[in-house]
Parts: C-alpha cells; sequence; structure tokens
C-alpha cells in the first residue's frame, strides 16, 4: 500500500474534492501511511482529511483497492461521512491551501483520470454511500466549499460560519 484515499461524503450525497493549488489537478483527500497511524490506513484517511481539507470525519468504510498500472502502486479507498470543515488549512509540505470543492460522484470521477477502472470505483463508492445510509447527489453545480462550514440537511447547501455570540 502506498496510499489511501477516501470519497467523503456531505449529508447531500456530494463528495469532496480536493484541487490542487499550483495545477488545479483534482484528487480525494488522502495520503501515505506515517508511523504514528500505527498501520492502520482508516487512521490514515482520518488524519491526512483533517491535514489537507480540515474535514473531520465519521467512521470510514473500506471499499477495497486500485492499483495504477503505470507504478503498480496499491491506493486503498474509503468511504467516510463529514459533515464541518474547518478554514482551508495550508499544506505542510507546500505551504498552500487546496481548493475544496463538493461534487457528485459522477461529477468527481469526470474529474479524475480513472482510465478503465472508474466503471467499478463508481460502483465501489455508490455501495459505500448507501451503508453509510446517504441519498443519491441531486445533479446540480460543483461547489466551493468556504472557509468553516458546517452542512447539515440531506439537500442544503453549505451553511455560512456562526457569526458573534
Amino acid at each position: 500500500m502506498t496510499q489511501v484515499q477516501g470519497w467523503l461524503f456531505a449529508p447531500d450525497g456530494r463528495v469532496l474534492v480536493l484541487l490542487e493549488p499550483e495545477t488545479g489537478t483534482a484528487c480525494l483527500p488522502g495520503g501515505v501511511p506515517e508511523p504514528q497511524d500505527q498501520g492502520d490506513p482508516a487512521s490514515t484517511l482520518c488524519r491526512e482529511a483533517v491535514r489537507h481539507a480540515a474535514a473531520p470525519l465519521g467512521t470510514p468504510l473500506s471499499l477495497g483497492h486500485l492499483t495504477d498500472p503505470r507504478t503498480r502502486h496499491t491506493h486503498l479507498r474509503y468511504a467516510a461521512r463529514f459533515t464541518d470543515t474547518g478554514a482551508p488549512p495550508a499544506d505542510p509540505d507546500t505551504g498552500r491551501s487546496h481548493t475544496r470543492i463538493l461534487a457528485t460522484p459522477e461529477q468527481a470521477t469526470q474529474l479524475f483520470d480513472g482510465g478503465e477502472q472508474t466503471t467499478a470505483q463508481l460502483a465501489a463508492v455508490h455501495r459505500g454511500r448507501r451503508r453509510l445510509g446517504l441519498p443519491m447527489a441531486s445533479p446540480q453545480p460543483v461547489t466551493e466549499l468556504p472557509g468553516p462550514t458546517r452542512l447539515t440537511s440531506a439537500h442544503s447547501r453549505p451553511a455560512p460560519p456562526a457569526r458573534g455570540p
């Protein structure tokens, strides 16, 4: 295993996608295991989701793995819920913040270069969504997540942050 990535679901069934600050390349939140994860890929995902997306997660569910045919690296995939995000954190490696967007799983797969594995991955994503008890996202424009956001109801747009006491 070289990478753990997550399909992180908002309450309305859309998923969180990160756009790389330098290139605009779309990616799922995740990262590489580190010693503090103690060999637990779900811990890696939870740590990396907070580190790169400021998105604390519910319990991740395994969706299986993909093997990159070019590099032969294995990427573990998980599904998890999130309802809150903090301010977009600066990437500890680059000092820049990812742009966070919400998209339907179908829109997200169009942003990735998933190749031949896209259909199987999308089926696994929807199995995970159903296991999490979430609705299928209705078609809508991709939405950027601003700084601290609370996502509340099944079909809500991001709520503005609370102001004052």
